[in-house]
């Protein structure tokens, strides 16, 4: 199976499972201090921003409750993805989009979140959506990463509740930060979050906030 076979049945899958995973995750507060320092990186509460991946609109939800002003595009890869944030946030714009395509999208932005995106893009997607990211961001634009850093050896295939199938992708923390500081990104700020999957297991997530061209 090659990537794109990995990222049709990931993106079938997040289609599918769209409900339960909004049922689970619409209310997850342990992210909720990086979404404020966020917000305090944007040049005013009307500021412009770009959601990358936003599933059923939780993240979206908690930006407009910190800013109600906010101006949102919130685009996914799945339909029902899209419809659900839209629901759960009437104000905002959405747009079915895949993020590797980043080039059909006009305009800039004063913001770009890709919160839990990335785990979900190959290595050399990643390096060309934050290449993308930097291209439609204003200066001083923020750029929100969150994912799960490690080896990209570890990457595979995990299984949720369902027994629906997503292909996982751990990227090097080291990595990511060349690929921000080669694309001019030079305020780069970085946080552990402890997350405890279901089961007990325990993760360490890392939530990085990187402003482009602040010198």
């Amino acid at each position: 199976m090659n990537t794109e076979d990995h990222y049709r049945e990931t993106h079938a899958t997040w289609d599918s499972i769209a409900g339960p995973y909004e049922e689970l995750f619409m209310d997850l507060p342990i992210y909720d201090q990086t979404y404020v320092q966020f917000c305090e990186l944007l040049p005013h509460a009307k500021a412009s921003v770009l959601e990358l991946g936003c599933g059923p609109g939780n993240i979206a939800r908690r930006l407009l409750e910190i800013h109600p002003d906010l101006d949102i595009l919130a685009t996914d890869v799945a339909q029902n993805m899209i419809d659900l944030a839209r629901k759960n946030n009437p104000s905002i714009r959405t747009q079915l989009l895949d993020c590797r395509y980043l080039d059909s999208l006009s305009g800039s932005f004063d913001g770009v979140v890709c919160g839990f995106t990335i785990p979900y893009l190959a290595a050399e997607d990643v390096a060309n959506l934050i290449a993308h990211c930097s291209r439609l961001l204003n200066p001083r634009g923020v750029l929100y990463l969150s994912f799960v850093p490690g080896s990209n050896d570890r990457s595979g295939f995990i299984s949720g509740s369902t027994g629906q199938r997503t292909y996982f992708y751990y990227h090097d923390r080291e990595t990511v930060k060349e690929q921000l500081i080669q694309n001019g990104f030079n305020r780069i700020t970085e946080e552990e979050i402890i997350y405890e999957r279901a089961g007990g297991a325990i993760e360490t997530h890392l939530v990085v906030h990187a402003q482009k061209n602040t010198l």
